[in-house]
């Protein structure tokens, strides 16, 4: 990267310098040098303000230090085909303008790269489990979990991006007393619908939410079940229906480009004994006490607010001590780390959780848990608060609906996930600049058409004629070698004029800039850093494409500027491929 190449010239002339004696008392570059892009762009492309932190070991004024690396790296030999422009600013800055040389070298890296461009080994091969949304299998998504889900699934295409070897796991909460309570509803809807009066539970679920879910079952099973006793039908309607939910559920997850290896079931680990099996090492490791019939675990010694239940009075488990036996089973199947996202209302399970891994004897720090925050959405600058359809909550189903699934991925992957987001309906459906979704793909798709025009007949307006492309085939796979060949073939691709090479440089330095995104979004587990870099590149292609023919009548412009649109296009797909949106290439 440029910014790696001109570090490793700034160090060269430090060292040189203070060999030389120039840099008073210092023999060596005594501290790590970065390159940063100034706040201000009349400075430059990039700076360096390593000179400040050289000052107490050269023992000298840090705009003298800067002057002399400055001097040295002017005379070294990069020139201005690499730097056009330096100087030594107060407090102690170098600022640099770039040239071309480095550009054409940058564009050589992407399109050698191709689609492996961007890619890193930062996860060196670690076996990760991803578990996430793991909503419950008692009615529809709601946008809350969409966020949960599509936030997992982009972490995930990141991970693998970044050389992890990723596993993604919905952990199914199909057992306790939520099923027992979606039963109960179940089986009076389920008689309802066949014509026999029943009344409905004071206390489950609306029946909105689970009228068409019972349609499925009555389709499929007509009344079959119409004869059994009330606390069979409720408990065979609970398992029945939670399968016609769950399946609907994954057709969902889906449309919307979101795929597990596995659904895990919290009811397999009741059926095999592993919940029993926890709460019986635990009692063995001394991590128990009975209190008012109840089993507690000492949570509180290991760092949690205070201690919890894991057997209830009535011989029910709790959440966590299901959630101990699941966990238990992760740490067995021999991962490296182990990601959860949870929404924001577990934020107080998280250190409970922490603590019945410790007791079990394994290492918490190999569990990453990210809670995600809510999402408000917005018509016209009101909340919408309510389906229209269930009148309860806003289904993931009846976003994708509306937007689009495109839509629905970008504006949920690209916040922070501890940030609330807005998602504005109206603002997801137009197209246009101030719809970054649109604008990225838009972006991506007119990279595709610039090729076309080049590689495709075209039909001329005054003579309705068909003519033959400009580059024939075999002319353009000469084109693509020598892309990935030569960086002197992009030489021609940049303008004299300094104002339009400013903007033909600011797009070839943001795409430049992708491996950089993806290692700082893998490292802070921010996906959305890389949905907002890639409005980034869009912008920047724009402005390139208002001062910029990229088919002209000279050859050899023509053949570097299609160069830097291929590469354009290969950062965009990249970036598009890893949130989950599609990279269409006509609009």
């Amino acid at each position: 990267m440029i910014k790696e190449k001109l570090k490793d010239i700034v160090e060269g002339a430090i060292t040189k310098a203070a060999k030389d004696g120039k840099l008073g008392a210092m023999t060596e570059c005594a501290v790590p040098v970065t390159i940063e892009k100034p706040r201000s762009p009349e400075h430059g492309d990039l700076a360096c303000g390593t000179a400040l932190k050289l000052a107490s070991a050269a023992r000298c004024a840090p705009l003298k230090i800067a002057e002399t690396v400055a001097d040295y790296i002017g005379s070294n030999g990069a020139g201005e085909k690499y730097i056009s422009k330096l100087n030594a600013a107060a407090p102690g800055f170098i600022n640099f303008q770039l040239g071309s040389g480095w550009l054409g070298e940058a564009l050589l890296e992407i399109n050698a790269a191709g689609e492996k461009f961007g890619r890193n080994e930062i996860g060196k091969g670690q076996k990760v489990l991803v578990e996430y949304v793991s909503a419950n299998p008692t009615g529809d998504i709601h946008i809350g979990h969409g966020r949960n889900a599509v936030f997992g699934s982009c972490l995930s295409n990141l991970l693998k991006f970044s050389g992890f070897q990723v596993e993604q796991e919905f952990y199914v909460n199909d057992s306790g007393e939520q099923i027992l309570a979606l039963g109960r509803c179940a089986w009076a809807i389920y008689q309802k619908k066949l014509g026999k009066d029943a009344p409905y539970p004071e206390t489950g679920y609306p029946e909105d939410s689970l009228s068409e879910f019972l349609d499925t079952v009555v389709s499929e099973h007509k009344d079959e079940f119409l004869g059994l006793s009330d606390e069979e039908g409720a408990r065979k309607l609970g398992d029945v229906t939670k399968q016609v939910i769950l399946k609907y559920q994954e057709r969902l997850l889906e449309r919307v480009g979101i795929h597990f290896d596995r659904w895990f079931s919290e009811e397999s680990l009741h059926r095999a004994g592993k919940v029993k099996e926890i709460i019986e090492l635990y009692k063995d490791k001394g991590w128990c006490y009975e209190q008012e019939g109840a089993l507690f675990f000492k949570a509180k010694e290991l760092g949690d607010e205070r201690d919890r239940v894991i057997l209830k009075s009535d011989g029910r488990t709790t959440y966590l001590t299901a959630d101990a036996a699941y966990h238990r089973d992760k740490y067995e199947r021999g991962y490296d780390k182990l990601v959860t996202i949870w929404g924001a209302d577990h934020h107080g399970q998280v250190p409970g959780l922490k603590a019945v891994v410790k007791a079990m004897g394994n290492d918490p720090e190999k569990m990453e848990i990210i809670l995600t925050q809510i999402v408000n959405l917005s018509r016209d600058g009101q909340l919408v608060r309510m389906s229209k359809r269930k009148g309860t909550v806003v289904t993931l189903a009846e976003v994708a609906d509306e937007v689009g699934v495109d839509a629905v991925r970008y504006y949920l992957a690209e916040s922070n996930p501890q940030n609330p987001i807005s998602f504005d309906l109206e603002l997801a459906k137009k197209t246009g600049r101030e719809n970054p979704a649109f604008y990225i793909q838009y972006a991506h798709a007119r990279c595709c058409a610039i090729l076309r025009r080049a590689l495709e007949p075209t039909v001329n307006v005054e003579t309705q004629q068909t003519e033959p492309p400009l580059i024939t085939a075999d002319i353009w796979q000469k084109y693509q070698d020598e892309y990935k060949k030569s960086a002197s073939v992009y030489e021609p691709a940049f303008d004299a004029d300094p104002v339009v090479f400013a903007h033909q440089k600011a797009l070839v330095m943001c795409l430049e800039t992708f491996p950089e995104e993806v290692e700082e979004a893998t490292n802070g587990r921010q996906p959305g850093r890389l949905a907002r870099y890639a409005y980034d590149v869009a912008n920047y292609l724009q402005k390139f494409y208002e001062v910029s023919r990229v088919i002209t009548e000279d050859t050899a412009v023509t053949k570097a500027r299609l160069g830097l649109i291929l590469a354009t296009r290969q950062v965009l797909a990249n970036v598009l491929g890893i949130i989950g949106v599609s990279a269409p290439e006509r609009m």
